[in-house]
C-alpha cells in the first residue's frame, strides 16, 4: 500500500502520468517546466 504520508503526492504522480502520456511527452513537458 500506499503510506498516509505520501498519498497526496503519490494522486499527484498519477494524475500527471495520465494527464502527459507517453514517456516522451512526460520528459518534455518536466525539462520546459524546470528550464523556463
Amino acid at each position: 500500500g500506499i503510506p498516509r504520508k505520501s498519498f497526496p503526492l503519490f494522486l499527484k504522480e498519477c494524475e500527471f502520468r495520465f494527464n502527459y502520456g507517453s514517456h516522451r511527452q512526460q520528459l518534455f513537458t518536466l525539462t520546459k517546466w524546470c528550464f523556463t
